[in-house]
């Protein structure tokens, strides 16, 4: 069938609740859930973007699962997202839930193309949700291949509006350039004589700077103005305060530093 029809079967079937193993959190009137589907969210990058506002009482943070932590890791890493979407619905930025959906009907060619469009997803939204047609899902149970990309895959069963969880990426994608080892800090601090200094909180620093240069990359990723939270813009204001050298400074140091090696220091492992 044509992508239209597909999305439009897939919508209905989000409100009947006919998805098999949905991933979606039901809403309804006796619950404090909200579902709101935008057709060509985010500038058009997506087919749809569903946003699910779970309303709660309770203001306080608390990291007690691994779930927990990534949402709210998340919104630290996506709050310009959020917030513009929190002001808009009138709900807190804590209550939000994004998930950014590709159709691919049978008439379109699973290519090159998907890992890109999946990537996006990952980078905008921090996950990614893949909506195949019957042919298609019929051959990703077949073959495993396509469930190893980092997204999760629901199927058209071919029958009325009825859909199929066919596998699931269960992590919310919150560091998008690379991950800050507590541990291997530890061990580059040893090993340059400075175990005196207290691990937690340069983690703490490095973290920040790790959170600027993501929100920098987005920023330059989508050409859009990123908002930097008010710890982040003092954070920044005390590194302006540390006496830092120029890299001629620093060339020449390295070259003062090596230039009475010889070249047969560099040849033993």
């Amino acid at each position: 069938m044509k992508e239209k029809e597909l999305k439009s079967l897939f919508i209905r079937s989000i409100s009947s609740g006919h998805i098999k193993n949905n991933i979606f959190p039901p809403t309804s009137a006796n619950t404090n859930r909200e579902m709101k589907i935008k057709q060509e969210g985010y500038f058009k990058n997506f087919d749809l973007v569903i946003a699910i506002i779970e309303k709660r009482d309770s203001s306080t943070i608390k990291y007690n699962s691994i779930e927990t932590f990534d949402n709210y890791n998340n919104i630290l890493m996506r709050d310009s997202l959020l917030k513009q979407f929190a002001r808009k619905e009138k709900c807190r930025i804590d209550w939000i839930r994004f998930y950014p959906i590709e159709i691919k009907s049978d008439n379109d060619v699973l290519d090159e193309r998907l890992p890109n469009q999946i990537l996006n997803a990952i980078l905008t939204f921090g996950r990614s949700v893949l909506i195949l047609d019957e042919h298609h899902s019929r051959n990703t149970k077949s073959n495993r291949t396509l469930r190893l990309l980092p997204t999760t895959i629901i199927g058209y069963s071919g029958e009325d509006d009825k859909f199929e969880v066919i596998s699931v990426f269960n992590r919310l994608v919150t560091n998008g350039m690379f991950n800050i080892s507590k541990r291997g800090i530890a061990r580059l601090l040893i090993a340059n004589g400075l175990a005196d200094i207290k691990l937690d909180k340069i983690y703490r620093c490095l973290s920040y700077i790790h959170r600027i240069n993501q929100k920098l990359a987005f920023s330059e990723f989508y050409h859009e103005w990123i908002n930097f939270g008010k710890d982040e813009t003092e954070f920044m204001r005390k590194l302006m305060d540390i006496d830092t050298f120029s890299d001629r400074k620093q060339l020449e140091n390295l070259v003062q530093e090596t230039k009475n090696s010889k070249l047969t220091e560099y040849m033993h492992p």
